[in-house]
């Protein structure tokens, strides 16, 4: 099976764990129904919110016309040691959905931490794409995705491993499907998060489709030494926060109420309280996509040396770009700015990574005999 099709396989069988994703707006909804908004003033208070001014993100206007009907949100879960949620944490899980205003259908994005991008810091140069939360929390995030990728990402919701853990253990655990070779690199994990955060767990020794508890599910969700490295990792993820979507759908009120006072407390965003209310309002109407997509779609394993480490080198951003925009806004013939073709040739350039068109899985496209379909192009740079 080529390694496009696999991806489409795995991406489609995973596709509605986006809404976990954005589970903290679902929780929202669901209870100002039940509360009210007294309720929701008691628990956005909760919260990190971090207010800054959109003109800080420095969105490119000639980017996509078609975004303008959409809302993007960017979702970020982050490698902290500590409580803190801003600079300084590498972004282990990005994510980005793109909410289609007029038809209320949700799309989801993974984007791969260990792409490398330009990152927007004052001096912008090319690392892994995990890097630009650390140097510069989520508003270098959000910059580094907008200028790479052509969006218009203006909100975030990021939560860290200890809120995972706290939330999942408040709803009885999760069922996931573990590996043999998944266990030493799991209990690894495992011990490190006890030392960091205190919260004890006991080993996981047992394969096949298990219960796990809040700690040993977000150790698991961490694994990135077997498999494709973060690609699986990334698949890893999505279980987890499909199966918490299970949970919670089996659970009443009161626990999801307890599940709130856990994770809040570990969850910062940019999202406001008009715009939480905003959102409810026409929540019940919103549809989850079949497909989900991860990004970049077609990539090449790079040796970055000391400096970077192992990254995935889009295959060419440009064409990459363009198949995501198809993707999110059905635009069939969009042309990325002149600042990703920048970068494009940039990340060409050192990393030696390119290719033609990119297709989105399911795409058909006719090629001779000297072509090269790129949407199973994976390879390894020398």
């Amino acid at each position: 099976m080529r390694n496009g099709e696999k991806n489409k396989k795995r991406l489609s069988a995973n596709a509605r764990w986006g809404i976990a994703l954005v589970v903290e707006l679902i929780i929202i909804v669901v209870m100002v129904v039940a509360y009210g908004n007294n309720w929701l003033n008691e628990k956005y208070s909760l919260l990190n919110v971090n207010d800054y001014d959109e003109a800080e993100l420095d969105i490119n206007e000639d980017a996509n016309s078609d975004m303008k009907g959409y809302t993007n949100i960017a979702l970020f879960g982050i490698d902290a040691r500590d409580s803190s949620l801003g600079a300084g944490n590498r972004s282990d899980s990005i994510m980005i959905a793109s909410i289609n205003n007029d038809t209320k259908e949700v799309k989801i994005i993974s984007v791969y931490r260990d792409t490398i991008l330009e990152i927007q810091k004052d001096n912008p140069s090319t690392a892994k794409i995990n890097g630009a939360y650390a140097y510069g929390g989520p508003l270098m995030a959000i910059k580094t995705l907008n200028a790479n990728l052509d969006l218009s990402i203006t909100e975030y919701v990021t939560v860290n491993w200890e809120g995972l853990t706290r939330a999942i253990d408040k709803l009885g655990g999760v069922y996931v499907n573990v590996e043999e070779n998944e266990l030493s690199t799991l209990n690894q994990a495992l011990a490190e998060q006890i030392a960091t955060n205190g919260i004890y767990s006991d080993g996981v020794f047992e394969t096949g489709y298990i219960r796990l508890n809040g700690a040993q599910a977000t150790a698991y969700a961490r694994i990135r030494s077997t498999g494709q490295g973060d690609i699986t990792r990334t698949e890893r993820q999505r279980e987890v926060l499909s199966s918490m979507v299970a949970q919670m759908k089996k659970s009443d009120l009161s626990t999801i109420n307890a599940m709130i006072d856990e994770i809040f407390p570990y969850i910062s965003t940019s999202v406001t309280k008009d715009e939480m209310l905003q959102l409810a309002a026409s929540m019940m109407s919103y549809e989850l996509s079949e497909e989900s997509l991860g990004f970049p779609i077609s990539y090449s394993f790079y040796d970055g040396g000391n400096a970077k480490g192992s990254c995935i080198a889009p295959n060419n951003l440009e064409e990459n770009v363009k198949a995501l925009h198809r993707f999110l806004f059905a635009t069939e013939e969009y042309e990325p700015t002149e600042n990703v073709k920048r970068i494009s040739d940039e990340l060409i350039s050192e990393t030696g990574a390119n290719g033609g068109r990119v297709l989105l899985p399911g795409e058909e496209e006719a090629v001779d005999d000297n072509s090269t379909d790129t949407v199973d192009g994976t390879t390894d740079l020398e």
